[in-house]
């Protein structure tokens, strides 16, 4: 089965399900640009690309966007040559091309999303990406809340097909959780004796972190930010204007390193005010950390149950988030590995496969 994917950057994460894919299926990858511009070198580290793969090297736009002719012209060209083609984006320039060429030309294609968001929008919005989103033939999704946001555009319910989301490998899932964390926190120098709750994001205004970090004023627990951002100094500013020595920031960790950090912390707490999936949910939960997390994290909507891995809050609800603080405790840490066990890069490949299989029978 000769497979194209249309797909914006070369994200770690999505390389390594490709790979993993390209064991079952002839697979041959176009990504729109080689980068995303808010993403440091740092984050394609460990990328090693075990598949057929272009790259376009003009026509940037955005974060991630791209408004280049050439994913229109190469599938012209070459479409013939694969049995099935995949977008993963339905929102750029380039990718609104492609899928108007495939649509005027009756040439099928598949929807391909990491996660989707139902929010306000004028009418001729929502017109639009209904327009261009109900040209799919059938729909990959990775949560229940994707599926309904797929369905919310034209696309049918019995043309969704669900696949588990990974950002990690079967062998980085821990088998049992961590009892002993102060023995491993000399390798990152924190502070023994204490609960470590961990946050791992870009220093955005989305992700909220201002917040959270006011909530630990007058706690005697740890929080550690790890990432990098434009929010960095007013992190910082207001850690000082509060004296608080309870806040540690690092920088980026590539993530084997992120995931021995992880290791060390008690639990994960994110206050995002909106992820359309939210990787570091489901790297919390393999590393055996209950997870708190905002309601607008769409993983965590997902995969947190509350009292059983974790707690689902609501970020304007500061008394909300306080209790669970207080609440959350290391009994939930087998049942975090236990919620994430099938999502790993093999998994995701296999389903995925199968899902193809399917299609390409029809």
């Amino acid at each position: 089965m000769r497979v194209l994917i249309i797909f914006n950057h070369p994200a770690p994460y999505k390389v390594k399900v490709f790979n993993e894919l390209s064991k079952y299926c002839d697979l041959t990858v176009l990504f729109e640009r080689t980068k995303a511009k808010d993403r440091p070198d740092s984050f394609y580290y460990e990328n090693n690309i075990q598949f057929k793969h272009l790259f376009l090297k003009d026509g940037y736009i955005g974060k991630e966007g791209s408004i280049s002719n050439k994913v229109r012209r190469y599938i012209k060209n070459h479409h013939s040559d694969f049995d099935l083609i995949i977008m993963n984006g339905y929102s750029h320039l380039a990718e609104i091309k492609a899928i108007k060429y495939m649509s005027k030309h009756n040439i099928k294609f598949g929807l391909l999303i990491n996660g989707g968001l139902v929010k306000k929008e004028s009418l001729l919005k929502k017109w639009y990406k209904t327009r261009l989103i109900s040209k799919a033939s059938y729909y990959l999704s990775p949560s229940k809340a994707s599926n309904e946001y797929l369905e919310y555009y034209g696309a049918p319910e019995n043309r969704i097909f669900n696949y588990p989301y990974s950002n990690f490998s079967t062998d980085e899932i821990l088998k049992v959780p961590i009892k002993d964390k102060d023995a491993l926190r000399d390798e990152f120098t924190l502070p023994k004796g204490k609960k470590i709750f961990v946050n791992a994001s870009q220093f955005i205004d989305r992700k909220n972190n201002l917040e959270l970090i006011s909530l630990f004023k007058k706690r005697a627990d740890i929080l550690l930010l790890v990432g990098e951002g434009p929010e960095l100094n007013k992190y910082q500013k207001y850690i000082k204007e509060n004296k608080m020595d309870n806040v540690i920031i690092k920088e980026f960790l590539k993530k084997d390193k992120l995931f021995s950090l992880f290791k060390c912390c008690n639990y994960y707490i994110t206050l995002s005010k909106e992820d359309i999936f939210g990787h570091t949910t489901l790297e919390a939960l393999a590393n055996g950390l209950p997870v708190i997390s905002s309601k607008n994290v769409m993983s965590s909507v997902e995969y947190i149950k509350d009292g059983y891995n974790g707690y689902l809050v609501d970020i304007n609800n500061k008394e909300e988030i306080i209790d669970k603080l207080n609440k959350i405790d290391d009994s939930l840490s087998i049942n975090a590995i236990e919620s994430v066990k099938n999502n790993t890069f093999e998994n995701s490949a296999k389903t995925i496969y199968k899902i193809l299989e399917e299609m390409y029978d029809e």
